[in-house]
């Protein structure tokens, strides 16, 4: 384990248990870590190991969930290796790369309706060998950044990206809707917060897609006291544990993406306390009807989208609607909604 991991797990072990994972975690923090530890970096998105799909890199075929039995994965993954991309995939007679097109030409219409910026000027980046990659107009896709597009269509229509904003993201995971906005805005100002392996692999792959002159990694941010060193224009990796550090600063934009619905309501709380006054909209993508309270990975307490709204007093909800990605309805866990609030008509 390189130096860097080390001490943003002792970081972590030493932090409050409020920023320590909670109960749907717990069964993934370990294998994540132990994965991470003696990993090669640049097959992250290859599918070689199937439990970074939990938080985004899993850009393969079909997404081999580390809790599926092992007989079903071996099985999937044969059919992985078989599957061309052009032969039929029933009922539909339709193959991957019908899906792909489909999806990228969704990607450009909803652009178009939204006032967006296209899909067409920004691409993924291929490091970490995606084993699902596509190329459209020149530019290479997967269908978990064309997502990533699909909500920032969603958002656009109520936030006002100029380009020089400030956006907070709790739990970027893969990092793909960093990757996203950033390419579209280069001059937005990203702190990111997340979990130690996650926050670690997602500097190490946003630094790669962006460049390191845009990045400022935990080997820096892990000593602040305060945000007096962010830099206008980078992306900044910090640990979930430093997110009080935000207690007094303004920024434009929050984003959570399917992360506060793994948490308890207290931890969520605890975090929008960092949250509400400071920020001026907020992006949430969550389960509707709070996430599984049975299995190996399951809450004590589901947070519903009335709790989510409850939470956000002083908030105005602009919009919520069924989330989707870029070629299918996210329905797991009674389905997911998207919505922005704001402060701002009340300001």
């Amino acid at each position: 384990m390189d130096k860097q991991l080390h001490d943003l797990r002792a970081a972590y072990s030493d932090a409050p248990d409020l920023y320590h994972a909670t109960g749907y975690w717990n069964s993934y923090q370990e294998r994540v870590l132990d994965a991470v530890g003696s990993m090669n970096l640049g097959e992250m998105r290859s599918g070689k190991y199937p439990v970074l799909a939990t938080f985004g890199f899993g850009d393969v075929l079909y997404y081999l969930h580390p809790n599926l039995p092992r007989r079903t994965r071996v099985l999937r993954g044969l059919a992985n290796r078989l599957v061309s991309g052009v032969g039929p995939s029933l009922p539909y007679n339709m193959g991957t790369r019908d899906i792909h097109e489909l999806a990228y030409r969704h990607c450009e219409l909803l652009g178009l309706l939204t006032g967006a910026k296209p899909i067409s000027d920004v691409g993924v980046s291929t490091y970490g060998n995606p084993g699902a990659i596509f190329e459209m107009g020149g530019r290479t896709y997967t269908l978990a950044f064309l997502s990533s597009y699909i909500r920032y269509c969603f958002a656009r229509q109520h936030v006002r990206f100029k380009g020089d904003e400030i956006v907070v993201e709790l739990g970027p995971g893969s990092g793909f809707q960093i990757e996203l906005l950033k390419k579209l805005y280069p001059g937005l100002t990203v702190l990111c917060f997340d979990l130690p392996a996650q926050i670690y692999l997602c500097e190490k792959y946003l630094t790669e897609a962006l460049g390191s002159a845009s990045t400022v990694g935990t080997e820096t941010t892990l000593a602040w006291q305060d945000l007096s060193g962010v830099r206008e224009g980078c992306v900044h990796f910090l640990g979930n544990w430093q997110f009080p550090l935000l207690r007094d600063m303004q920024y434009d934009v929050f984003w959570n993406a399917a992360s506060f619905g793994e948490m308890e309501p207290n931890v969520v709380e605890n975090y929008l306390g960092f949250v509400r006054g400071n920020a001026r909209w907020i992006y949430l993508l969550q389960a509707r009807n709070g996430k599984e309270t049975t299995g190996v990975n399951a809450v004590k307490e589901p947070i519903t989208l009335e709790a989510y709204d409850e939470a956000l007093g002083g908030y105005d909800l602009l919009e919520e609607r069924d989330a989707w990605s870029a070629h299918r309805r996210l329905s797991q866990s009674g389905g997911y909604f998207e919505g922005v609030w704001t402060a701002e008509t009340r300001r």
